[in-house]
């Protein structure tokens, strides 16, 4: 899980690989880190960048047209996102990568990640790599444009943590466009507070009560906005929106958990077999699930899915 609520979650799986199952639990314990002021000239995480950069020169040789059976220039943008999605397969999945450093910093990684860093580095990838001038600095720019709110680093409070109001602000900004309700989903009436509500579990608002206050501040304002209205496919329907569905297409498992809109994400991955999903998957790695709906339905308290569908250049 990559929003916040990874701080607080951790799937526990049994016979992931068969089953397909993720039960979902809450953590005991939490290191205990002090959250420092953003310095703006400190933006970008040193965290491996030297490694990340190499490792993003070998995903663009390996997605060169001469590396391709079919040109860029000639696929459609499912097909970009499900090509570019697939680098990525076998990828080890850790959670709280994004809470690693004391102060908020644009961390960015290219061979572990949770499953909404999944999400914004497929996305933020095949943008650069549709982009008139690709480079490791505008892949970057990216990365921030589609985590933070209005796309702009500004402290920890301005990482878009519930996955609801991420899709809600990219959208905003023409990024993504939320399908959930023309597909036939029901609104959620629920109150997003769950960061406030179990603030103790959150090392960056336990240590920092201007943190606290943000946070408390954006669930107010969340829960006045009528654009966050929370809408959802029922996990018993979702086998029937497969045809409308596209290679890509970003998923958010919605839970019944109080006060929270989801505990995973991913993007839909089409084979020939069915209507799958590739996602940083809590047995260990990123990996390809073969039914959307048989993986929601294993999810611990899950009770269907938000799609929102990616906007490429």
């Amino acid at each position: 899980m990559g929003i916040s609520i990874s701080d607080y979650f951790i799937p526990n799986v049994k016979s992931i690989e068969q089953q397909d199952r993720v039960l979902v639990t809450a953590k005991d314990k939490l290191p205990i880190t002090q959250d420092v002021e953003q310095d703006p000239l400190q933006k970008v995480s040193s965290i491996d960048s030297s490694a990340t950069k190499l490792e993003y020169q070998r995903l663009m040789q390996s997605l060169s047209d001469r590396q391709l059976s079919n040109p860029l220039s000639k696929l459609t943008t499912d097909q970009i996102l499900q090509t570019v999605s697939s680098k990525f397969l076998g990828a080890k999945y850790r959670e709280g990568l994004l809470e690693k450093s004391k102060s908020e910093q644009l961390f960015i990684s290219l061979t572990e990640f949770d499953c909404v860093l999944f999400v914004e580095t497929v996305l933020a990838f095949s943008r650069n790599l549709l982009s008139t001038n690709p480079s490791y600095e505008n892949f970057g720019q990216n990365v921030e444009t589609v985590r933070y709110q209005d796309g702009k680093l500004d402290g920890y409070c301005s990482r878009l943590h519930y996955f609801s109001e991420w899709i809600v602000d990219n959208q905003k900004r023409n990024l993504v466009q939320d399908l959930t309700s023309e597909l036939g989903g029901i609104q959620l009436k629920k109150k997003l507070n769950f960061m406030s509500s179990n603030w103790q579990k959150y090392p960056r608002l336990r240590n920092s009560e201007a943190n606290y206050q943000c946070i408390l501040a954006m669930e107010r304002k969340l829960e006045q906005d009528t654009r966050s209205q929370i809408y959802y496919i029922p996990s018993r329907k979702i086998s029937s929106i497969y045809p409308s569905l596209k290679s890509g297409d970003i998923i958010g498992v919605v839970t019944d958990i109080q006060g929270l809109d989801t505990t995973h994400t991913g993007l839909v991955y089409l084979t020939s077999k069915g209507t799958g999903l590739i996602h940083a998957s809590p047995s260990g790695m990123v990996k390809v699930s073969s039914d959307l709906q048989r993986y929601v339905e294993g999810v611990d308290r899950a009770i269907g899915i938000m799609v929102a569908r990616p906007q490429l250049p």
